[in-house]
C-alpha cells in the first residue's frame, strides 16, 4: 500500500494534510511518491492521521517511490 492509497482510504486530499504537516502540497506530493524523503516527524504525524504504526508509513513511502520507477 502506497502513502496515495493510505490517504485516498482515510478520505484526506493532499492540501489538507499539507497543510496539516506544515508543507507545501507540492512537497507533500513529493514525499508522497518517493521523490523526496520523510523524516521522523512527518512519519509520527502520518501515523497517527492515518491510524497506523510508523513502520507502516516507512513502507507505504517506500512503495509509492517503487511505483513511480516502475
Amino acid at each position: 500500500m502506497t502513502l496515495q492509497q493510505l490517504r485516498k482510504e482515510s478520505g484526506f486530499k493532499q492540501c489538507k494534510l499539507a497543510e496539516w504537516l506544515g508543507i507545501s502540497r507540492v512537497q507533500y506530493r513529493n514525499i508522497e511518491i518517493g521523490i523526496s524523503r520523510i523524516n521522523s516527524n512527518k512519519i509520527e504525524k502520518l501515523s497517527e492521521k492515518f491510524n497506523v504504526k510508523p513502520i507502516e508509513i516507512i513502507k507505504a513511502w517506500e512503495e509509492g517511490g517503487k511505483h513511480r520507477q516502475a
